[in-house]
């Protein structure tokens, strides 16, 4: 599969200049990244307390969707099935999520939980239905961002179909999409809950999250999210990496 392309750390900035954003002690907004060679070294910064992961979860869905109905071959999927994928990855469509859900046997719980436990996620538990109110960590969300770019979610061929298709919609290509993510998916419910972002931006597998900072914008499909906020934690994240050195890596992954 084509992996996307890890840039590499760039030279941290000098002691003149001004310091890189940073997150730390927040408990309204955090982020977490990591590059993709070596992705399990995840930064976080910032805390958000009891998060769930709302539509990100839609990605894990699909690929339950594609590992059990297709047998891991996209290829296999018909018109209807393609673009309950699309549907669900790109809108955020809930009723597409709902049909990939039912079409499982057995339920989504189960090959859910094999895919995160086969990529080394322990502590993510999805559950029989509504995977949006799961509990999955920015920490977790990188890691799996990781597999997935190193093919390693269900088989190559699964992880390649994902990261083509989490491109979103223009209504929804705020926050890391502002900042030329190539692959992404948001979440978002209420003005009072969560705006959360997983994606691939220049190399690095990265997070973010906002307990409702900001005002909240209605969405294409019916659900409020934080908009302005989610640009300007991007902006800064893209700072932040900008400026991030190999010190923050162990000797193995500089």
């Amino acid at each position: 599969m084509t992996v996307p392309r890890t840039a590499a750390w760039p030279t941290a900035a000098s002691p003149t200049a001004a310091p890189p954003p940073s997150l730390r002690g927040d408990q309204r907004n955090a982020w977490a990244f990591a590059p993709l060679r070596c992705p399990d070294q995840v930064v976080v910064e910032g805390s958000v307390a009891g998060a769930p992961a709302w539509s990100t979860s839609k990605v894990l869905v699909a690929a339950a969707f594609v590992k059990v109905v297709a047998g891991g071959d996209p290829r296999r999927l018909n018109a209807g099935q393609r673009r309950w994928v699309a549907s669900a990855l790109q809108r955020s469509d809930g009723s597409a999520v709902v049909a990939m859900a039912a079409a499982i046997p057995g339920g989504q719980a189960a090959p859910i939980n094999a895919i995160l436990r086969a990529i080394g996620d322990t502590s993510t538990r999805a559950p029989d239905r509504r995977a949006g109110l799961m509990r999955w960590s920015l920490r977790e969300q990188v890691r799996f961002l990781g597999a997935l770019a190193a093919g390693r979610v269900a088989n190559r061929a699964t992880s390649r179909y994902l990261l083509e298709t989490m491109r979103p919609i223009r209504a929804h290509a705020w926050g890391l999409g502002s900042i030329g993510a190539s692959a992404w998916k948001g979440g978002w419910l209420r003005p009072s809950t969560p705006t959360r972002q997983m994606g691939i931006v220049n190399g690095y597998a990265v997070a973010l999250i906002t307990a409702g900072v900001g005002p909240a914008v209605r969405q294409s499909d019916g659900d409020w999210a934080h908009v302005a906020q989610l640009n300007r934690l991007a902006g800064m994240l893209r700072q932040r990496l900008t400026a991030a050195g190999p010190a923050e890596l162990p000797q193995t992954c500089r």
